[in-house]
C-alpha cells in the first residue's frame, strides 16, 4: 500500500545485534528532576542534559556544533539583560584542553579541576539524586 503522498515507505533498517544488546551499556547514577533517568557518563550526556536544563538555568541555545567551542547560547544576567556566551562541553572539567580565549564557559557533569581560569557550570549540582 502506498502512502497518500505517493512515496513508497522504505523498510526499517536492520540494527546489528551488537547495537541492540543493552547488556554492555553503562549507566550513571539515578538522577531526578530533569527528565533524564541516569547521570551522564560521557560528553554527549552532558550536551543532552544541558539542553534539558538550559531554560531553567537561564540559557537560550543558539546553536550546537562539533567544533570548538561546542555551543553558542544567550544567558540572562541578574540585570535581566541577555549576553552571548560561548560554551565548551566536557564530561569532567579536567578534560578541557583548548585555548581558553575561544570560549567563556565550560559545562560539565563534574568539576574535578581548578586549573582553568574559565567559569565552570557543574550540572550535577542542578539535579537531584535518584533512588
Amino acid at each position: 500500500m502506498k502512502p497518500a503522498s505517493g512515496l513508497v515507505a522504505e523498510p526499517a533498517p536492520k540494527i546489528p545485534e551488537k547495537l541492540r544488546r543493552a547488556a554492555d551499556a553503562v549507566y550513571g547514577p539515578r538522577i531526578q528532576g530533569c527528565g533524564l533517568t541516569h547521570a551522564p557518563v560521557n560528553e554527549q550526556g552532558v550536551v543532552l542534559l544541558f539542553g534539558m536544563l538550559a531554560e531553567k538555568l537561564g540559557f537560550e541555545i543558539e546553536m550546537v556544533r562539533t567544533g570548538y567551542p561546542d555551543c553558542e547560547a544567550m544567558r540572562k544576567g541578574k540585570d535581566g539583560k541577555w549576553r552571548r556566551v560561548l560554551i565548551e562541553f566536557e564530561f569532567v572539567s579536567s578534560r578541557f584542553n583548548h585555548d581558553p580565549a575561544g570560549c567563556d564557559l565550560i559545562v560539565c557533569w563534574e568539576d574535578d579541576s581548578n586549573k582553568t581560569q574559565l567559569e565552570v557550570l557543574e550540572l550535577k549540582k542542578h539535579v537531584g539524586a535518584g533512588a
